[in-house]
Formats: structure tokens, sequence, C-alpha cells
């Protein structure tokens, strides 16, 4: 059986009069690997950065392996890769400087594995930090993260300035960390098809909460439009929490099936004696419905 790795309890945060944390809970077990979707500005950089302990929390608790962050022992923090936003490198550094710099602070620093990297994604070594690309900073961001070999891998928009196939050869690296090391990984981003190839999991936070959090297979299994004749029977739908709101024009109804269901959908409908037309849809269909649930 898997054990949590981050529990998150009534996590409050605020900026002004705006709540972006309101009463958060949520847990992450070992082994997964979660896409954390959300609009902009709907806290998802604050949230990783208040489990990475950069954040103090008004109310509430986050643990990690049972500690809040000032009780985890050093030994456990360095075991945890961090990739920012912005990137956190010197820039008056060399590469390799800055990266002999890093590795002092983590035990399990993989040396070989760094260098692998660098002459994988054309990093050359000698270079300047100020004079890299965006997506070379990002990627090594990304590097300093991969060496340490870490237990847990927590990412906020790792991806955001790199092309299709720099985005497609992260994504391999991180798989194969996961599947070398048992690694947790949390990455925010903005690109559901990449989260498509990567996560088991997927959570959607809103509204200062994780509203959606799912398996993505058993997610995917169920995902679906309905359309369907008018009923009396669709009230009942109203009280069903696996659909988003229910719509009528002239005389078909349609809504969307957007948790994962205990049956097979044509068991579902008929349950409610829906003679329904079923369309299935992709994960990306799926965020821009539960995204716009309650506009």
């Amino acid at each position: 059986m898997t054990q949590p790795i981050i529990t998150i309890e009534k996590a409050i945060k605020s900026y002004n009069s705006h709540r972006v944390l309101d009463k958060l809970n949520w847990q992450v077990n070992e082994g997964d690997i979660v896409g954390l979707l959300g609009k902009n500005a709907a806290g998802k950089s604050t949230l990783l950065e208040s489990i990475m302990g950069l954040r103090e929390l008004e109310l509430g608790e986050i643990k990690l392996w049972g500690y809040s962050w000032h009780e985890l022992p050093q030994s456990q923090k360095q075991k945890i890769g961090y990739v920012a936003q912005t990137s956190s490198a010197f820039d008056w550094m060399k590469v390799s400087q800055y990266l002999n710099y890093i590795c002092q602070f983590f035990p399990s620093w993989d040396k070989a594995y760094c260098e692998t990297l660098l002459k994988r994604w054309r990093i050359s070594d000698e270079q300047v930090i100020s004079k890299l690309s965006g997506g070379q900073k990002q990627m090594l961001d990304v590097v300093q993260a991969l060496s340490i070999r870490p237990e847990l891998l927590i990412l906020d928009e790792p991806v955001a300035h790199l092309d299709p196939n720099m985005r497609r050869a992260f994504l391999k690296e991180v798989i194969d960390l996961c599947c070398e090391h048992g690694t947790t990984v949390i990455f925010s981003t903005h690109i559901v098809s990449d989260l498509e190839r990567v996560a088991n999991r997927v959570a959607v936070l809103q509204f200062g909460v994780i509203r959606h959090y799912y398996e993505l297979d058993e997610l995917k299994a169920s995902i679906a439009k309905l359309s369907f004749a008018n009923s009396s029977k669709t009230k009942l739908l109203e009280k069903d929490a696996s659909i988003s709101k229910i719509q009528q024009f002239g005389e078909t109804t349609t809504t969307s099936i957007i948790a994962p269901l205990k049956k097979p959908i044509e068991e579902w409908c008929a349950f409610y004696g829906l003679d329904a037309t079923i369309q299935p849809m992709n994960l990306e269909d799926w965020y821009l419905e539960v995204a716009n649930e309650f506009v």
C-alpha cells in the first residue's frame, strides 16, 4: 500500500483580500505523477511554493513524509528537486561553476547523469548562464533538479519556454526517473497533452481548492458528452456529481460526464433511463469543461 508523501489540511493563503488557497485539503501518494491544472492566477505557484516552505500559510498545515517543513530533516529536504517558474541560476556564473556549487548541497548528486543531460540537451558547461536562451535556462534548472535523483520532484510550469521536441525529451526523462527510482512528481502545466503523456493522476485547482483529483485512466474511461431527448427523468441527473451543468436546446438535453463512473457509460445511462448519444471527450476538452463549470 502506497504512503502519502504530501498531506495538506485546511490550507489558507491570501494576498490582500483575495484568498488564493481556501481551506485546501490534498494528499499526494508515493510514486504518483500528478499533473496540476488551473487557470492563470488560480494559485498553482502559491500551492507549490507553500509545499516547498517558500510561502507561509495563514492557517492549516502541510506535511512532507509526516513532517512540517520546519521539522523536516535536512537529509530529507536534500531528496526534493524543485524547478520554479523563473530561473534560479546565478547569471554571472558559467554552467559548470553553478552546477559544481549546487552539487555540494545534495549528497545524492549524480555527476555522470548531470553531464549526460547537459550533452543530450546541448547545454555547454562553459557557457555563461546569462547568455543562455530562456529555454536553455529552464532546462538547466531541470538538469539541476533531476541530477539529485530526487524522491520528490516539484515542477512549476517546467516546459513553458521549450519547443515540442525538447518538451518530449524532458517528459521522457521524467518517466525514466520515476520508473527507475519511484520518484513522486507534481508538475503544473497549461499543456494538457504533456500531462496526458506522463501523469497517472490529474488535479484541478479551482477557487482555492483541489476541486477535481482523479486517476487519469479511470477518468479517460468515463468522460463524454451526452445528448438525449428531453425527459422528466433528467431531474434525477441534477443530483449526480459526475456530470456538469445540464442544458436544454429545444427538444434535446445535453450534459457531460466529468468524473469517473463506477460502471460503464452505457450502464450508467440505462440506470437513468436515457437513450443517449455518447460522444467521447479528450482530456483537453474535459479540462475546458471543468474550468468553466461554474461560469
